[in-house]
């Protein structure tokens, strides 16, 4: 045994006097010649280890074996022809399942068993796959190897929560042929999608298929969104007007709105390209094109074209709201005592630390800047360009917030949750926009045909549902209509959905793992590489 500062060589002979041929399996005990081999092994009290074996070639005893001689096998420790031992070949090979590469390379640095990522890979591509039984409950979901292009298919046991395999494709025929090649899947849990709707009753027709309860509540979801998207100016003008005290403008003096100009000009270039790119939407509608066809030749998500496509009227962006400031609270008396003559900073803020202000100079600076052009004895610095009015809006004061009524409506991806979510779930300032918003008898018809379909699901009320379907269909709202003639057509897995106890919320958590580890790798390693670490139980 020999021990240096990272390493600890170990020197071994094997102890049996005998040993067996590998082609013939006659035992032998005539010693040919010795050779070394120095293969690594897993590290001992902090130290690399690697072991210094003297391996003994044995002459085979069976005059018809075509070898003369062979080497001594080491069964348990040592491969042929290896150069690291079995359980650091398993350690590794573990680490790169459980890291990737680059980081697996990393952290066999630091556990004193150093290898290259290229190794610690190799070795995961060479172990065997452990492919899993068939499962009695299917999961199916996709994924995406590169958004917006790839995507594969994850498939998941619904009794033991584990990845069953991973497919290259979302396609009907990739889904088909898997089932095919696996009889004996009695429940199929999807998304609604048509591709994995044909790839199931193909491969898998005697299976029960159950739509997944998650999507079809996301489905309403974005069938509100669109009703609310329509329906956003005639909800803007439900509106009351705010006092006009709260937002009057003033004029002040400006010492440089560059960068004002550069955002409006900014804003407005932002909106000509929507507006621009809405008109397009309505010509290729017009035209008779799909929604997946206008997407595809104007480069824009489906979900962006389904907007343009529902919208009569241009859908504006909805303003920001103001973002509370530190400053808020104490306007009043800065205004104060910008008024008394206290126009020094350091002396507005020494005033304002007494009130119990704890920010720091920057906003009284930016709150000054505006106001001391306006004084009377003010002289812009040298090189710089005379102030000119332009028309701006004072912070809102606290006590003036109160008493508006008045905020930019909430986009409609916010304002659905209001129809979606019970009483209980919603403090007073949400019920009573919700309220505000049921004003428009569309909104208020939505919002009580959700709210039914929510109890039908929750009390897996089956009987509910035909009922609730002609109720939507009756409703004239095409977003509501719409969604109700998708599940109508689709009947039997929603039936399914509603009062089976299956679900896809484990395959969808499985895809979320998928996504953290296609991540750990920067987009960079292959689908089989990607397929063996999600499969693997590390």
């Amino acid at each position: 045994m020999q021990l240096d500062e990272t390493r600890l060589t170990v020197t071994a002979t094997a102890a049996s006097p005998t040993a067996q041929c590998p082609r013939c399996d006659c035992t032998s005990t005539r010693v040919h010649s010795y050779y070394t081999r120095s293969p690594r092994d897993l590290p001992l009290v902090g130290y690399s280890l690697r072991l210094v074996l003297h391996v003994r070639r044995f002459r085979c005893l069976n005059p018809d074996c075509p070898s003369v001689t062979f080497a001594e096998r080491l069964p348990g420790l040592l491969a042929p022809s290896a150069q690291r031992t079995l359980r650091l070949r398993s350690a590794l090979h573990d680490l790169g399942l459980a890291l990737g590469g680059e980081a697996g390379c990393r952290q066999s640095q630091r556990s004193s068993m150093p290898a290259s990522p290229a190794t610690i890979l190799r070795l995961v591509h060479r172990a065997p796959l452990q492919l899993r039984p068939t499962p009695r409950v299917l999961g199916i979901d996709d994924f995406a190897l590169c958004r917006g292009r790839v995507y594969g298919t994850i498939l998941i046991d619904g009794d033991t929560h584990r990845v069953v395999d991973l497919l290259p494709e979302r396609t009907a025929e990739t889904v088909a042929t898997w089932l095919e090649q696996h009889p004996g899947v009695e429940i199929i849990t999807r998304d609604r999608s048509t591709e994995y709707a044909r790839g199931a009753t193909q491969g898998a027709p005697e299976a029960v298929q159950v739509a997944d309860r998650w999507h079809v509540l996301g489905n309403l979801r974005e069938a509100l969104e669109r009703m609310l998207d329509r329906l956003r100016p005639q909800l803007q003008d439900g509106r009351t007007a705010s006092a006009a005290d709260d937002h009057s403008p003033i004029l002040l003096a400006d010492r440089d709105t560059r960068r004002g100009t550069k955002d409006q000009v900014r804003q407005q270039a932002s909106r000509a390209r929507r507006y621009a790119r809405y008109a397009q939407v309505k010509q290729l509608q017009a035209e008779g094109d799909a929604i997946i066809q206008i997407a595809r030749k104007l480069h824009i998500s489906r979900q962006s074209v389904r907007k343009y496509m529902a919208s009569d009227v241009f859908p504006e962006m909805p303003a920001r709201p103001r973002q509370q400031s530190i400053l808020d609270p104490y306007l009043v008396d800065l205004q104060a005592c910008w008024d008394a003559g206290q126009h020094e900073n350091k002396h507005l803020l020494q005033a304002l630390r007494e009130r119990g202000y704890r920010g720091s100079v920057r906003p009284i600076v930016q709150w000054t800047m505006l106001r001391r052009p306006l004084l009377p004895n003010y002289r812009p610095p040298a090189g710089r360009r005379p102030a000119r009015q332009v028309e701006i809006f004072e912070p809102l004061k606290p006590k003036m917030k109160e008493k508006s009524t008045t905020t930019s409506l909430p986009a409609s991806r916010r304002l659905v949750w209001l129809l979606l979510h019970k009483d209980e779930q919603l403090d007073d300032e949400a019920k009573a926009l919700r309220a505000r918003l049921c004003q428009v008898s569309e909104v208020a018809l939505a919002q009580k045909l959700t709210q039914q379909f929510r109890n039908l699901m929750r009390e897996q009320a089956v009987d509910g549902l035909p009922p609730w379907l002609e109720a939507c269909q009756s409703s004239g709202i095409s977003e509501m209509v719409s969604f109700a003639d998708g599940l109508q057509r689709e009947e039997p897995i929603i039936r399914a959905a509603i009062e089976s106890p299956h679900s896809n919320g484990v395959t969808e958590g499985h895809v979320n793992r998928l996504k953290m580890i296609k991540r750990t790798a920067y987009g960079r390693a292959s689908f089989e590489l990607l397929r063996r670490r999600v499969l693997a139980d590390v």
